[in-house]
């Protein structure tokens, strides 16, 4: 026992030391950020060279910020339907932005945009150490608190998906608190205004904090002078109706020139598809529902009531529920639990998205004078080991979530949207590589409409374009918005990959490419079209491999093999339940033309008789070719053999699928990869 105390002792003492001008504390801080900050860059960097980011929303800011740099207001494509002039301010007052424009000017990539953003949620830990310093006189504890920070689910979920401005809103209010409790009115004012930039909502979230600004000011009046009382009040009430009025203020400024810019915003920009079941035209109208129509606020709460449920849990398990014992910091959590629990958004109650900035920097702020209460009682002997205990305990929580909620944790599979918003982490595949050179072949800034998940890495061209999901956000602003796009953009380019947006990208082809023969095909390749105006030589082959990884499985397992080209083999083992189709897919679109489709398969012994049917198939235009193997074509157990299926397409087909159909027969078959190869 004396030896732990001895070395907690040394411990301490050894933080307090300096090294150059930093405390030892401050650099593991520091170094603590870093690794977060270099991680997450690089993963979410990764992510987008795989084609999961998507131009809501990483696409459509880029190219603001791209056109600020040109002179232009923050204006982009993505969002004519609601805001004509294009400028992001008519939908969104974030004025944070220009503080990112310097950055992009002098890197010009969507990758400066993700590495900032995952320095400004990783800069967070610094308030957030400066707090527990300021409270808990501790440094242990503060970097215990701070690490926990930085594993906390719901900040690295708000990193892992494309890029929001409310990503700066946890480093600048936690700012803002620690230099209220600080006394420091000038730079409680800077950061209270930058938190308010990162987007008009937040207003509603800083107006629920004053009370406790107000608390605080209660807390130095306890021990003031009787003498000087009226003074101190004058004095300590000043920050708390500065962050009232220049809220209020705020606001007002912020409707303002939104209204400005955007004097006739669609009712669909209220956002009222996201409170259907709740029957309003307004989102001020909710609390009035909820009082005149209670059933109906019950229906909303009980919509995805597990997730909602999951989600309030997983918002105070990093603090080991301690938060709680602060509520009149969590006003802010609750405002936002009142408007997501009433909502069929899912986005609103779920990890991964954006929304988790509102609420996070409260819940370590409740946490930090939860803390504080709790061993208030105690004598300093006492209160500095239960200090650290508790905080160490708050790490520990924080590495166990982190292990099974991170976006990069090995655990998540990729594509799953239950809980969370596609999260697992991925590296480009040799489709996302095709696609990649696809783009890299279109120089300068012609005029180009692409599917959303390519618009990303278009987006840096001011005359770059996409199409929203089919219908969003109303079946009538959509089709007006195909129709401007038709009736006024003369596009220069088509990119139509089928990989991931399969419907806008039928869509595309049929309201831009069939009926317009001014356009030819530049390159050609299963599911990866380029069309370019006035072209009318032949397209440029790709030959495209499809593995486990872009395929469908029906009955087979997902086996590691090193003999597989691809690393990863899809298995089927005849068994009394399998299904006569093996594996199926990936539904993409053909042009016109001959292919050969080359499959490469082993199997585990030769028999006799029919082994498997080899098909390319269509939904809708039916068998498109059969290929027939047999044992007799094999000449060795064990060993690779590829298999040709040659086909025709008279025109377009686009839900192409390439299937193994089981004989029945009692073998086991392995399938590497299909190669497509146009001719």
């Amino acid at each position: 026992m004396w030896r732990l105390k001895s070395w907690r002792m040394s411990l301490a003492i050894l933080l307090e030391k300096r090294l150059w001008i930093f405390k030892i504390s401050e650099w593991i801080l520091m170094i603590m950020i870093v690794s977060y900050a270099i991680i997450f860059s690089h993963y979410t960097i990764m992510r987008h060279y795989s084609f999961r980011s998507d131009a809501w929303d990483l696409g459509l800011i880029v190219q603001s910020i791209a056109n600020a740099i040109k002179g232009r207001l923050f204006t982009n494509n993505v969002e004519l339907f609601f805001s004509p002039t294009g400028s992001y301010f008519g939908v969104h007052f974030a004025p944070v932005l220009f503080l990112v424009v310097p950055f992009f000017y002098f890197i010009r990539s969507v990758e400066t945009i993700l590495v900032l953003q995952s320095v400004a949620l990783a800069l967070g830990a610094i308030p957030v150490y400066l707090l527990a310093i300021h409270v808990l006189n501790d440094r242990i504890s503060a970097l215990f608190i701070a690490a926990s920070y930085l594993l906390n689910p719901l900040l690295q979920g708000v990193n892992w998906y494309d890029f929001h401005t409310q990503a700066f809103f946890p480093l600048f209010i936690l700012s803002a608190i620690y230099f209220l409790k600080r006394k420091r009115v000038i730079f409680f004012i800077l950061f209270l205004l930058m938190g308010l930039s990162t987007i008009e909502q937040t207003t509603y979230f800083i107006l629920a904090c004053v009370p406790y600004s107000l608390l605080e000011v209660r807390s130095d009046l306890r021990n003031c002078n009787r003498r000087f009382r009226f003074k101190i009040i004058l004095q300590r009430s000043i920050m708390p109706l500065i962050m009232l009025i220049v809220s209020i203020s705020w606001l007002i400024l912020s409707s303002a020139i939104k209204n400005a810019i955007n004097p006739n915003p669609p009712k669909e920009m209220k956002a009222i598809s996201q409170f259907k079941i709740l029957d309003i035209n307004d989102p001020a109208e909710i609390p009035i529902k909820v009082i005149l129509n209670p059933y109906l606020a019950l229906e909303a709460f009980r919509y995805e009531l597990p997730k909602k449920i999951f989600y309030i849990i997983l918002t105070f398990a990093h603090s080991c529920f301690l938060a709680l014992l602060s509520p009149l910091v969590l006003l802010p959590v609750f405002l936002w639990f009142f408007i997501a629990v009433l909502s069929n958004w899912t986005p609103y109650y779920s990890l991964g998205f954006q929304y988790s900035a509102f609420t996070l920097p409260f819940t370590y702020i409740a946490l930090i004078d939860a803390i504080k209460r709790i061993v208030s009682g105690f004598s300093s002997e006492i209160s500095k080991p239960l200090i650290r205990r508790v905080s160490a305990l708050i790490l520990l929580v924080g590495i166990i979530l982190s292990f099974f909620l991170s976006p990069i944790s090995f655990i998540h599979k990729v594509g799953n949207y239950d809980y969370f918003r596609d999260y697992g982490v991925t590296v480009p595949s040799a489709i996302e590589n095709h696609v990649r050179q696809a783009i890299m072949k279109i120089s300068g800034e012609p005029f180009i409409l692409a599917t959303s998940r390519v618009f990303p890495h278009l987006s840096i061209n001011s005359n770059a374009y996409t199409v929203p999901p089919l219908n969003y956000p109303s079946p009538e602003l959509f089709r007006s918005f195909i129709e401007y796009l038709k009736n006024n953009i003369e596009f220069d380019y088509v990119l139509i990959e089928s990989f991931w947006d399969k419907g806008e990208a039928n869509l595309i082809y049929a309201e831009f490419i069939k009926p317009n023969r001014n356009y030819g095909l530049l390159i050609r390749g299963a599911g990866l079209e380029l069309y370019k105006r006035g072209y009318s030589s032949l397209p440029e082959n790709i030959i495209v491999r499809f593995t486990s990884k872009e395929l469908y499985a029906a009955n087979v397992i997902i086996m590691d093999d090193p003999t597989a080209e691809a690393g990863r083999v899809m298995v089927f083992k005849v068994s009394s339940t399998s299904t006569k189709v093996i594996w199926y897919g990936p539904y993409v679109a053909l042009p016109p033309g001959n292919y050969t489709a080359r499959f490469r398969i082993k199997v585990d012994q030769i028999l006799n008789g029919k082994l498997i049917d080899l098909e390319v198939y269509s939904r809708y235009a039916g068998r498109i070719a059969l290929r027939s193997i047999y044992g007799e074509e094999i000449s060795g157990s064990s060993m690779w053999h590829t298999f040709y299926v040659a086909f025709n397409l008279k025109s377009r087909v686009s839900d192409v699928e390439f299937r193994g159909v089981s004989s029945g027969n009692n073998v086991t078959i392995c399938l590497d990869y299909i190669e497509v190869i146009p001719e």
